[in-house]
């Protein structure tokens, strides 16, 4: 089995199991290594938090939304992509997160080809040995 490239691991935290499986086939059918999590707090505990080159995240989850993960890693993973995705969303939203720091925002049902063409261009940008976080 070919090793994958450290830019090309991706997180996918969204609590919705059907969106989790879809969006995983799609990124590593497309060549990406894709670590998937149901909530926030178990995505933030993994070693994949400190090692992904980009997160894929959904804006509305139980307990910790979008929001307050995007804040934490703010602090903890600064230079870390994040690519929300939402089935919820609007423009001032969309502002919202990208005043934050956030890539892209795309609504569901997810774009496929927009979410791949993003997540070349921002993992483009990223050396493939990308140190972990500290």
């Amino acid at each position: 089995m070919r090793e994958v490239p450290a830019n090309r691991k991706l997180a996918l935290v969204d609590d919705d199991a059907g969106v989790r499986k879809a969006l995983s086939r799609l990124l590593v059918a497309a060549g990406f290594e894709v670590e998937s999590f149901a909530d926030a707090e178990s995505y933030l505990t993994s070693v994949t938090a400190r090692s992904a080159a980009c997160l894929v995240l959904d804006v509305r989850m139980p307990v910790l939304d979008g929001f307050e993960v995007q804040a934490l890693l703010a602090r903890t993973r600064p230079g870390l992509p994040i690519v929300f995705i939402t089935g919820h969303g609007d423009e001032q939203l969309r502002a919202q997160a990208l005043l934050a720091g956030a890539v892209e925002v795309l609504f569901k049902p997810v774009d496929e080809t927009l979410l791949l063409q993003t997540l070349e261009t921002v993992l483009a940008a990223r050396p493939a040995d990308m140190p972990d976080a500290v």
